[in-house]
């Protein structure tokens, strides 16, 4: 698939402007250009809010009637916390814990600088304490972004670094809705997928039960691409050499990412280097949309 216009004007915005949804400001300035980006296209989309609570609610946006769909492709768009190590496909007890080694380091880390600068005012303050004085001033300023880091720190903090996970997957999504055509095909953007799955499970109602679920994953990762599932032409599985495993799982899915053996099971992964690349691999998002024609 070659970059035309529309794709390279999605790619810089998205990698630019909307790479960071965390907060739930930055997820609706990305959901505002998306809607209005996929309006242009078509008008059959909406935007799904559920786990409302009184300063935030979930959203997801549907893209044709995922209740008569005989399938529907999706992808989570909100972005993940920073973590140490690779980042292990399947495996959310084993990212959980690097996560939230990360923020426990990042957090011990902060205060142990909060202590060290505390102590060295401490050494070299001298005479009574001007309420109204530059330095209070200054120190004073200096412990508000203290506390608001740490408390940034301590809820995690957003990976800036999103043109695979999950931006291609977006991207992608984009390119498919602008060549699709008839009623049998429906897309969903899926809120809360980088750590769980409530995105995912607010979208399979009763009445879209039958429908084949197709979701990606880091497709634009300059790595093989795999798919999990049995829902997939073995045709275009061939001519595109994805690989291909079974699964009693009702979803299929589709994703890039490098292979290890670990208990005699296939581990998939993306190392750090493989989700900080700055450049698509264009290939491989050529084939996903391909193979999901």
């Amino acid at each position: 698939m070659q970059q035309n216009e529309k794709f390279k004007d999605w790619l810089f915005r998205y990698q630019s402007f909307y790479r960071v949804r965390r907060t739930d400001k930055s997820k609706r300035r990305f959901l505002s250009a998306l809607v209005a980006d996929i309006s242009d296209m078509r008008e059959d989309v909406q935007v799904i809010e559920y786990n409302r609570h009184k300063k935030y609610a979930s959203r997801n946006v549907y893209v044709g009637d995922i209740e008569k769909a005989d399938r529907i492709i999706c992808t989570y768009y909100d972005t993940p916390i920073q973590h140490f190590g690779p980042y292990v496909l399947f495996d959310r007890e084993a990212q959980e814990k690097r996560t939230t080694s990360f923020i426990v380091v990042s957090s011990v880390l902060l205060i142990l600088l909060g202590i060290a600068g505390t102590f060295f005012y401490m050494q070299n303050a001298s005479g009574a304490v001007d309420l109204l004085s530059v330095r209070t001033l200054f120190i004073a300023l200096a412990y508000g972004v203290f506390f608001y880091l740490l408390g940034k720190i301590a809820k995690g903090s957003a990976n800036r670094k999103t043109l695979i996970r999950n931006t291609s997957s977006v991207l992608a999504m984009l390119a498919m809705i602008s060549e699709a055509k008839g009623e049998k095909t429906a897309f969903a953007f899926v809120d809360e997928g980088s750590f769980g799955e409530s995105g995912l499970e607010a979208m399979l109602t009763p009445g879209n039960k039958k429908a084949k679920i197709f979701f990606l994953d880091c497709v634009g990762a300059d790595a093989p691409l795999h798919v999990i599932g049995n829902d997939v032409s073995k045709t275009k599985l061939s001519e595109f050499s994805i690989n291909h495993r079974s699964s009693d799982e009702k979803i299929t899915y589709i994703f890039s990412a490098k292979t290890s053996e670990n208990e005699q099971k296939t581990q998939f992964y993306l190392d750090k280097a493989d989700l900080d690349q700055k450049n698509l691999n264009m290939e491989n998002i050529t084939k996903v949309v391909e193979l999901c024609r």
